[in-house]
């Protein structure tokens, strides 16, 4: 989709999606998938499975992070994930999106709008400060970020 690089994957929440690495690789190697963890020594952290393609079953928000394949210590590929939920991936992204069955066309946005914000506010006693309160539904989508302004 417009606006994201070209490393990014877009993710649809609940369903599967297939990852590739490249579209030869050499006789004989070992492909091997890993995934970033935060905190890893060296920026990778755990390792996921072997071969050209990585399928991910029943896509969580946690599975949004960036995964790289690589045959030795010589990185192919390097992918980000996003996982969306509300939303469905488009086709036609090369070597990157494999969908249960045809792939609908993509919306205009990633994931869908946060719910509209009930807020309330109150102070306990004049000379305390306000406090306000946005009790939420649903989970919001990951790196979504909310400000109040009074």
């Amino acid at each position: 989709p417009p606006g994201l690089s070209r490393d990014t994957v877009l993710g649809h929440l609940g369903a599967s999606i297939t990852l590739t690495c490249q579209d030869k690789v050499p006789v004989n190697a070992t492909v091997l998938w890993q995934v970033e963890e935060q905190g890893a020594a060296g920026g990778w952290g755990r390792q996921l499975a072997e071969g050209n393609t990585l399928l991910l079953r029943q896509l969580r928000y946690e599975d949004s992070g960036r995964y790289s394949c690589s045959v030795g210590s010589h990185v192919l590929r390097s992918l980000r994930l996003l996982v969306a939920g509300g939303s469905v991936m488009g086709e036609n992204v090369p070597g990157s999106i494999a969908c249960d069955g045809p792939c609908p066309p993509a919306p205009p946005c990633l994931a869908e709008p946060p719910e509209t914000p009930q807020v309330s506010c109150y102070r306990r006693s004049h000379d305390k400060d306000v406090l306000c309160e946005w009790p939420q539904q649903e989970k919001p989508s990951p790196g979504t970020r909310a400000m109040l302004w009074v």
